[in-house]
């Protein structure tokens, strides 16, 4: 490059270039300055005198012509480009020249075989007394630019397609002064968020409260400060769908936060009735060894029983001893009828059969299952009977001795060591669905226990004490007769657990009736 036709760039006001004279040898650092970032910038960098003679360009430039430097030095855009070409660069340097402030145009145009758009500017080059000698010119090519923005919205639409198609509802949220805002989320996220993207993006976290659980504050500090990711398994209750699980991870990215958070409640359920389908097979194949041990001497001694109360009838006895005999044979008659009726329940729930309903009295299995646990309910206890008229229900004996002596013991369980009550209510609701509530005066259960109640192996009780089935087990054969069981409690105050069944159909309205009024409860409608 000929560096004598360098020029000395001076200011003289915004936006203007000044022609000065060669300077002194010490001054030479500023012309080295201006030929290092000129030929540093990937910009075409080039001045001309009046004639439209290139008077400096840098190696850029030149590349952009196609030309060395040597070619180009000393002559006109005439000379180095086509007609139209050079004919459009004259008129911009016209305008520039007349012009009191530099010029900026987008170009496009093809130059050295090669298609490009260029940012042109252009200005009046003076010197220290202000007069024009010539202009200066800056060309940036546009395409590389162009080419990255849209490589950028190809990679930003990828990116969206591949966040929107995985199993994972995905957020970016970016720290500022007022918290995390929310850069992005995927369809998936929306539903979690329940908010549509374009209304959620660019607001704060903390504007939805309810969605606080995707990133909190202490798992946020932790993540930014350690750098490393934060991965576990979560539970959470959402309006409308209840108690779900979810895996959340949390990975910072600069001053940003990826997370994704996947819904595995199905999964976790499976599990759990794995789980559930495992300890009842340990059970059904304990009940199947009971029931074949029990069977054998039980029909022994319900034999013996009838043995025993007509040799009773044969004896002199005085007419009261023979009855009080007879009493005592016909209690030990009912329990020994029990007993079989719970080893034909052990060899049911061995086959996983599933009983049958039967039309039964209500009253009748409640009886039985307080005489079951009349042992338990302790002497400083009450039991009160608050019956009401209910029609025979449809259950099976079995099963519901087995609820019913389960909610006795726990509703015994709540209660304080200085004694309480438990209140038995029956009630018709409707004309088609008896109801049974079992009440304490108990400890009550806490209001964060209450949505997990009926969950498989779910306990509050010590290691050892419970096993978290017997609830669990209680719901299903609820369930599994038609019927709907519900639970209400308040801390210190106790807890109502009632039980909805259909009563005997006797007819099409009443089954219409039963199954407005299950469908009622069902829906979490509290009925008093």
């Amino acid at each position: 490059m000929n560096e004598a036709l360098v020029p000395e760039m001076a200011s003289s006001g915004v936006g203007e270039a000044v022609w000065a004279p060669s300077p002194a040898p010490q001054e030479l650092p500023y012309r080295e300055l201006f030929l290092a970032l000129a030929e540093a910038l990937p910009d075409a960098v080039f001045t001309k005198d009046l004639q439209g003679r290139y008077t400096f360009i840098n190696a850029a430039g030149a590349r952009y012509l196609g030309l060395s430097v040597e070619e180009i030095l000393g002559r006109t855009d005439s000379e180095l480009l086509p007609a139209e070409q050079a004919r459009r660069t004259q008129e911009l340097d016209c305008r520039a020249l007349l012009s009191r402030h530099p010029l900026s145009i987008v170009v496009t145009e093809r130059m050295a075989g090669v298609q490009r758009e260029w940012c042109s500017t252009k200005g009046q080059l003076r010197r220290p007394d202000g007069t024009v000698v010539g202009m200066f010119g800056l060309a940036r090519d546009l395409l590389p630019h162009r080419r990255s923005e849209a490589a950028r919205r190809q990679s930003e639409a990828l990116f969206r397609a591949a966040a929107s198609s995985g199993p994972d509802a995905f957020f970016i949220f970016q720290a500022d002064g007022e918290g995390v805002r929310l850069l992005h989320l995927n369809a998936l996220a929306e539903s979690l968020l329940g908010h549509e993207a374009r209304g959620a993006e660019g607001r704060l976290l903390s504007d939805f409260p309810h969605a606080a659980f995707i990133a909190p504050p202490h798992l946020r500090e932790q993540v930014w400060r350690t750098g490393q990711s934060h991965d576990e398994e979560v539970a959470q209750v959402l309006r409308g769908l209840g108690r779900r699980w979810f895996r959340r991870q949390l990975r910072a990215v600069g001053d940003c936060l990826a997370v994704t958070v996947r819904d595995i409640t199905e999964q976790r359920e499976t599990e759990v009735r794995q789980r559930l389908n495992e300890r009842l097979a340990s059970i059904g194949r304990l009940a199947a060894g009971v029931a074949h041990e029990i069977n054998n001497p039980l029909a022994f001694v319900s034999s013996n029983l009838g043995f025993i109360e007509t040799e009773l009838r044969r004896l002199p006895l005085p007419e009261e001893d023979l009855r009080e005999l007879l009493e005592a044979l016909s209690d030990t008659r009912e329990g020994t009828e029990r007993m079989r009726l719970i080893v034909q329940g052990l060899q049911s729930l061995s086959r996983g059969e599933t009983a049958t309903p039967q039309p039964l009295a209500l009253h009748e299995a409640l009886e039985s299952s307080i005489r079951l646990v009349s042992g338990r309910l302790g002497g400083g206890n009450r039991l009160v009977r608050d019956y009401g008229e209910v029609p025979r229900v449809l259950g099976n004996s079995v099963q519901l001795a087995q609820v019913f002596t389960n909610l006795l013991v726990n509703a015994a369980q709540a209660l304080p060591p200085s004694g309480g009550e438990i209140r038995l209510v029956t009630r018709l609701l409707g004309d088609s669905v008896a109801v049974v509530e079992v009440r304490d005066t108990g400890c009550g259960i806490p209001a964060e226990h209450l949505e997990r109640i009926f969950e498989p192996f779910f306990t509050t009780k010590p290691v050892g004490e419970g096993t978290g089935l017997g609830l669990s087990l209680c719901h299903d054969i609820i369930r599994g007769l038609g019927g709907v069981m519900t639970v209400d409690s308040l801390v210190g105050e106790g807890s109502t657990f009632r039980v909805f069944l259909p009563v005997v159909d006797t007819g099409e309205a009443r089954a219409q009736g039963e199954d407005g009024a299950l469908a009622v409860v069902a829906a979490g409608t509290r009925l008093e």
